[in-house]
């Protein structure tokens, strides 16, 4: 099945300049420092759902016990992630069955369409970023959603990414409370050395 999700996808995301980097995750690396991410994820169900979503190249991340870089379409990861669930209620839109075999003509068709939709609705978000500016408006914008499944509390990366996104736009109070947010919640010093370079990182490009 997940060749098939690729296959699906291929046609879907490649024109927009995504790569797969693994089976159901693609990446477009064209647009540094922000990265999209579409896959189909593995879920509980017998279910591969959909998400999407942003890295930014200036924002570390926990693997192993310590904070690395992940600055490649291979190593990125999410830092803003979207639950189509959270956009319109339905679980069952943007989900298919890891095990359509063998697989009848009207089961494939439906879960091809919708493997198409995901790729539109995920577009559509895409389509709003430009900028690191608008990776802030999404997270402030995300605060006000009632959310069906996680919220921005729910992922490790909202505060770091977020403080540090709000440093690249000039706004050092507010990034200030959110990555001492990060910190306390995650035991991180706060002057851990990878922190710090990030901090470097943002600013300079504040000031491009």
């Amino acid at each position: 099945m997940s060749e098939r999700i690729d296959t699906v996808l291929e046609a879907e995301l490649s024109p927009l300049g995504f790569e797969r980097i693994s089976q159901r995750r693609w990446v477009n690396g064209i647009h540094p420092p922000i990265r999209s991410i579409f896959e189909f994820q593995a879920r509980k169900g017998d279910l591969y759902a959909a998400r999407w979503g942003f890295s930014l190249d200036f924002v570390p991340i926990q693997r192993n016990g310590r904070l690395q870089w992940k600055r490649t379409c291979k190593s990125a990861a999410f830092d803003l992630c979207i639950d189509p669930i959270d956009q319109d209620g339905s679980a069952v839109r943007c989900t298919v069955s890891r095990f359509i075999f063998p697989a009848k003509t009207y089961d494939w068709n439906r879960a091809t369409h919708t493997m198409k939709k995901s790729a539109q609705l995920a577009r559509a978000d895409y389509d709003r970023v430009k900028s690191v500016a608008d990776i802030v408006a999404m997270f402030r914008e995300r605060t006000s959603m009632r959310f069906r499944q996680f919220s921005l509390e729910s992922y490790v990366q909202t505060h770091i990414a977020w403080g540090l996104a709000l440093l690249a736009i000039g706004d050092a109070g507010e990034g200030e409370r959110h990555l001492r947010l990060y910190c306390e919640r995650f035991s991180v010093d706060r002057n851990e050395r990878k922190i710090r370079e990030a901090e470097l990182l943002a600013k300079e490009f504040s000031l491009r």
